[in-house]
């Protein structure tokens, strides 16, 4: 009697693409266009939705028992190169215990542990290549999947009413949330573009047209500022530059010269890109949530415990509910106080450091050079967008995805062609080990 056998890679694209699916939003997309949850905002917000939770379970156990078979936590580089990532959970648990509403931020807690566990899951299995290649062609996949629906359901696909009238969100529950990981997907197949990969202008250009629809101008300055990064750091590399640690220090003081001049001129750029000074309200969000951080300064309510608070009530009568700050970093603050704060600042710049040292060592540089500055911008994006540490944000789990380090056999570097100088990957069949599983 034959045997289906499975092979373990097979298993292994399976799930990731299982995840990814879940995390961008398509499976709660399509489980909406049934009506499967019928309640108020403020309930589904904090009560949450039982197959999503069973989803984010799954992408939680299945890379913990991959990690605990290969032995990942024994391993003291782990540690090192993750640090102050783990230093930031050990905060975000440790808040649990004064929240207000403990066993809220516990679930969120589990939620967030999710997105990072699967996140480490695909920087385990794949190099870094192939993973900013993958999520780049998944979010052009999933602009077009919405322009699709633009054409036969455009009452899904673009806001009906209000002072968005018109404008596209396709699949995703909010339009900027959707524009913001559009531009993402753009400058994660910058790498590709460059080298004239078909699949990579296609999906970009799919992308490009859904950040168009959605009248987004924070997406098209994240492209810009992006493209114009990338150009500058790329250009370091082409010219060798980032051999010399002195020269590509002076050349990055340079770009953050530049940086501190335009953030100098922010009145003038929002002009320039249609903005009003108050950021669409948020400043106004800012000022009535305040009083409540100034309360909590230190410790916070614990994480995501907040809107279930009674100081919430407050907020949401004068202002209505709105389930988060609009703001990564203030929204932080409300979570776990400075303390929590002064973990995400870290991780930060752990995060950039990391990257910043890939492109001096010349390992993928160009691709390092791309997640240097996505991350980069991942800081600036999370000062006007509850981006870091929002579990049901797309972008946390791509930034996850570049802020995690492992030492995997399964990953393999890329090789340098001597012939052409060209970067070359080797094949799958060498890539990953022919271990096959019995179905």
């Amino acid at each position: 009697m034959n045997k289906l056998e499975v092979r373990f890679s097979t298993l292994r694209d399976a799930f990731t693409l299982f995840g990814l699916l879940f995390y961008f939003q398509v499976t709660s997309f399509f489980l909406g266009l049934g009506n499967a949850v019928d309640i108020d905002d403020v309930a589904k917000d904090l009560e949450g939705n039982v197959l999503n939770q069973v989803c984010g379970l799954i992408t939680l156990l299945v890379p913990l028992f991959l990690f605990v078979r290969h032995k990942v936590f024994l391993s003291k580089s782990f540690y090192r190169g993750n640090f102050f990532l783990l230093a930031f959970l050990i905060c975000v648990a440790a808040s649990i215990f004064w929240s207000d509403d403990p066993m809220l931020s516990f679930k969120r807690y589990i939620a967030m542990l999710s997105v990072v566990s699967f996140a480490g899951f695909i920087v385990y299995n794949y190099r870094i290549e192939r993973i900013a290649f993958m999520l780049g062609c998944l979010i052009g996949a999933i602009a077009l999947m919405g322009l699709i629906f633009a054409v036969f359901r455009p009452d899904i696909a673009f806001i009906a009413g209000g002072i968005r009238d018109g404008a596209f969100k396709g699949i995703f529950a909010e339009k900027n949330a959707g524009a913001r990981i559009n531009a993402i997907g753009i400058l994660l197949l910058l790498p590709t573009i460059r080298q004239r990969n078909p699949l990579a202008i296609l999906y970009a250009l799919f992308s490009l047209i859904a950040i168009g629809l959605a009248q987004s101008a924070t997406a098209i300055a994240l492209i810009v500022a992006g493209a114009a990064s990338y150009w500058y750091f790329l250009t370091l590399v082409r010219l060798r530059i980032n051999r010399s640690m002195m020269a590509f220090f002076g050349a990055t003081l340079v770009y953050a010269l530049i940086c501190v001049f335009l953030y100098g001129n922010y009145n003038l750029l929002l002009d320039l890109l249609g903005r009003d000074s108050s950021l669409t309200d948020r400043t106004l969000i800012w000022e009535l949530l305040s009083p409540f951080i100034d309360a909590k300064f230190l410790k916070g309510y614990g994480y995501g415990a907040f809107w279930g608070s009674d100081d919430a009530e407050i907020f949401i009568k004068r202002w209505g509910y709105i389930g988060n700050a609009h703001s990564g970093y203030l929204e932080t603050l409300l979570n776990g106080g400075v303390i929590q704060l002064t973990a995400l600042f870290l991780l930060f710049g752990q995060a950039l450091i990391k990257q910043y040292r890939s492109i001096t060592s010349e390992q993928s540089a160009r691709v390092r050079t791309c997640a240097l500055v996505i991350i980069g911008l991942f800081v600036m994006t999370n000062y006007v967008a509850y981006v870091i540490p929002n579990y049901r944000s797309a972008e946390f789990l791509v930034f996850c995805t570049l802020a995690l380090s492992f030492r995997s056999p399964h990953a393999t570097r890329p090789q340098q062609s001597p012939a052409t100088g060209r970067t070359r990957f080797p094949g799958s069949a060498k890539a990953y080990p022919k271990e096959k599983t019995s179905c």
